[in-house]
């Protein structure tokens, strides 16, 4: 048995070590540089598009409270983490440490984020504040000895992440289960937002699952015995902060909303449009656009409003919020509290007599991504690719532009014709057509 430590804010590294100083005040959200020989059976588990992920016993586990009396910290005794692998962070940076701070941020706006009683029997911990609930916790930082990479240390969630829940299970969960896994969805959002925080990379891969023991007993079934719990906050930003200046767009292109794809800033209703592709997913048993190369083309066709089809049931009231959320204007997607409101009544309907069958059909169901193909699903550097697709829109604007020119001219010479107008790029879009590219052609002249 390695003996127990008392935690330190000294890594060696000036960038880590002030950044934990900063989260000293509050004693039970104090983050903590916990040294690697804490951590036993480190395991891989993933890689995702900016790091490595892998599973681990720490021994002492995170701090859960004060000791007044005593003077000392007390832990929740060993129990099962995650550690994510900085990608050359040996000379780490305070923008490394990004996640860190804005859980940091996040919880700092409640005064009790964590008890003692709050431990299952698991090991893990459910924190009951109303500002962190549903949302992945971080509890420091650690550093691998060999290749000198700092590690985030996070909370384990032993069902994994929804993408691959859905994939084993689909035609096991209830419609009931799927609506209360898309509450614990859209209560985590509502924090992050309530916090003025921006998630930017929300999709089904960050959502993660616990069995919920708490009602081990309500429940006869344990698929529908579940939480959903929003994390990676590694691309998040304060909303209108004065350090995200940055242009750069990370992300899955089937999520990204596509006022991020015409170089609009990043708002809340962004994540709301991703929150329409997760609520998809969950209907459907399959990632949004699985037979669509993930390239310029698709980005210029979200643009122009090319959306997932509609190829099976849902409960009532569903479809109708899920396409609003996938609006193309920002400002016409619905806000996180009153989502929140519309799936609860959701959900107390389908907790009646009559339930939502889930109908087995070829159009629904998982179906295994081919990692040759275009179809890409790990979150990657797209600005590139969004300024290509700008490119070729501005080339097929011009073309098209030409011909209605070619036909004017045509028209001209058959004689005087009323003047008329042509949409460009005309599309139906949830109840209103684009006006992006409307031009008034006077053919009189």
């Amino acid at each position: 048995m390695k003996p127990a430590f008392k935690p330190n804010h000294q890594s060696g590294n000036k960038v880590v070590d002030d950044f934990l100083r900063t989260t000293l005040e509050d004693r039970p959200r104090k983050m903590e540089y916990v040294p690697y020989n804490r951590f036993e059976d480190i395991r891989l588990i993933a890689e995702g598009g900016f790091s490595k992920i892998y599973n681990t016993k720490w021994i002492d586990g995170p701090i859960s409270d004060w000791d007044d009396e005593r003077k000392v910290y007390n832990r929740f005794g060993a129990m099962t983490v995650v550690l994510k692998e900085l990608s050359n962070s040996k000379k780490v940076t305070f923008k490394d440490l990004n996640e860190l701070n804005i859980f940091h941020n996040l919880v700092s706006l409640n005064r009790n984020y964590v008890s003692r009683d709050e431990s299952n029997n698991n090991g893990n911990h459910n924190h009951n504040d109303s500002y962190c609930k549903y949302i992945n916790k971080y509890y420091g930082i650690t550093q691998d000895p060999v290749t000198q990479n700092f590690m985030i240390v996070m909370e384990y969630h032993n069902l994994g992440d929804l993408t691959h829940y859905i994939a084993r299970n689909f035609f096991n969960i209830s419609w009931y289960s799927k609506i209360n896994i898309l509450q614990n969805i859209i209560y985590g959002l509502k924090n992050i937002h309530h916090a003025n925080i921006l998630h930017k990379d929300y999709h089904s891969g960050n959502i993660f699952l616990d069995k919920n023991t708490y009602h081990e007993n309500v429940f006869t079934n344990n698929i529908e015995n579940i939480e959903a719990i929003t994390g990676d906050l590694g691309l998040s930003t304060i909303e209108q902060s004065d350090n995200d200046d940055s242009n750069e767009v990370y992300g899955i292109i089937p999520y990204i909303a596509p006022e991020i794809f015409k170089g609009q800033k990043y708002t809340k209703a962004s994540d709301i449009y991703s929150l329409g592709m997760i609520m998809w997913e969950l209907m459907t048993g399959r990632k949004p656009f699985w037979d669509q190369d993930h390239d310029t083309d698709l980005i210029i066709e979200i643009c122009d409003g090319f959306r997932p089809p509609i190829v099976t049931n849902a409960p009532e009231g569903y479809i109708k919020l899920m396409k609003r959320c996938w609006r193309s204007h920002p400002n016409e997607r619905p806000k996180t509290a009153d989502i929140y409101k519309e799936i609860e009544i959701i959900r107390t309907n389908e907790s009646g007599n009559v339930s939502t069958e889930v109908i087995k059909s070829s159009d629904i169901g998982p179906i295994p991504i081919n990692n040759n193909s275009g179809e890409i699903y790990k979150s990657r550097s797209l600005s590139a690719m969004i300024k290509y697709a700008e490119y070729l829109k501005s080339l097929r604007i011009q073309s098209s532009f030409m011909k209605s020119k070619k036909r004017k001219a045509d028209n001209n010479l058959l004689g005087d014709k009323p003047s008329k107008k042509i949409k460009l790029f005309e599309y139906y879009d949830g109840g209103y057509l684009t006006i992006e590219f409307e031009l008034d052609i006077d053919i009189n002249v």
